[in-house]
């Protein structure tokens, strides 16, 4: 890596505005956990709670983004689907990793000195951006630890790749630094969570040149039956749904909407994946969205000669709002559709001025 890039992983969760907003909630909500904690014993049940879904969103979230980095893209902002960390339980092997390093520097510190924690610590720092990039790529924790894969990514990210443990390492000793030194708790935790974000998106950054989505070595995995590989996709089309609901609600139509449509572009079933999504969105309370997004469905079946689906969808979406229209580009082919199919009700309503 170029000294640039660097630069530019290290300052991006201070540029890339989504990514900024959701560092600094995420400030705030450790923030008001620490609040919470020091009123007394008697709030530790709520610090607790809060806790239980704060620190899961955040290390999913950081996931994402290391993910996102990795495959050249921007992050989403957070969502609800990130307090669902129960179905994302993956994600908290970070939680696992860092509780380890502090016990064991406290442990070593104790029995054997300094010069033993410094060598546990440097190897630690060595493997765990591997491990982590692993663990975004594949949500497996169990691939994330197999030092086969960690070596295969090392070796092939050479020695750019050296430039994550050498940020871990000097952002640990730094976040230490400013814990001893006479800033105000308040800023010296800032600093230390922004630290934490850059190094999640130099991790991406380091990995970004070197295609790991496409290319770092992970076991073959286990063929799974045909029935659990229609209710695993039909579990990723749900998050992208619910996902997609919660750019809408927040206002946000063209984003959800987009987000549904790079779902399709990757879809192993784009026929069913346009159906099941139009099915699924005519249920909620709130048309319009639906309605939207069945012109985008029309106009991928007439483009795609589906004459047949595309006249189903033109009368569902009559039966919701009379006024339905096909997109302006579309019209000539609806048109040519309803005569196609003999429809004669259908050709009257587009026929209207």
């Amino acid at each position: 890596m170029k000294p640039a890039d660097i630069g530019r992983a290290l300052i991006y969760p201070a540029v890339h505005s989504t990514t900024f907003i959701a560092f600094v909630s995420f400030y705030l909500l450790l923030q008001l956990i620490g609040w919470i904690i020091g009123l007394g014993p008697y709030h530790l049940v709520s610090a607790l709670i809060l806790i239980a879904f704060i620190v899961p969103a955040l290390c999913l979230y950081l996931i994402y983004v290391l993910d996102a980095r990795a495959r050249g893209t921007d992050p989403d902002p957070p969502s609800v689907e990130h307090l669902h960390w129960y179905g994302s339980v993956w994600s908290l092997l970070q939680v696992l990793y860092y509780a380890f390093l502090v016990c064991t520097i406290y442990r070593l510190g104790s029995w054997y000195g300094t010069g033993v924690l410094i060598v546990v610590f440097v190897l630690f720092a060595a493997a765990l951006p591997a491990s982590l990039a692993i663990l975004a790529v594949t949500h497996s924790p169990v691939e994330s630890l197999s030092p086969l894969a960690i070596r295969r990514l090392i070796n092939r990210c050479g020695g750019s790749y050296w430039v994550a443990p050498t940020f871990f390492l000097a952002g640990a000793l730094l976040a230490w630094w400013l814990s001893m030194s006479s800033l105000p708790d308040w800023m010296a935790e800032l600093i230390s969570l922004y630290l934490v974000f850059a190094f999640y998106t130099l991790i991406g950054a380091v990995v970004r040149p070197h295609g790991l989505h496409d290319e770092v070595g992970i076991h073959d995995p286990v063929e799974r039956s045909e029935a659990e590989m229609t209710a695993c996709l039909l579990n990723l089309r749900t998050d992208v749904l619910n996902h997609a609901y919660g750019f809408i609600s927040r206002g946000n139509r063209a984003g959800g909407l987009k987000h549904i449509r790079d779902w399709i572009d990757e879809d192993p079933d784009p026929v069913y994946g346009w159906q099941w999504f139009f099915e699924q969105m005519m249920r909620w309370e709130i048309k319009g969205p639906a309605l939207v997004f069945g012109q985008q469905y029309l106009g991928w079946l007439l483009h795609n000669g589906d004459y047949v689906a595309a006249v189903k969808v033109m009368m569902r979406c009559h039966m919701e709002n009379d006024a339905f229209q096909p997109l302006a580009e579309d019209k000539a082919l609806a048109l040519e559709a309803a005569e196609h199919c003999q429809h004669e009700e259908l050709r009257n309503l587009l026929e209207r001025p």
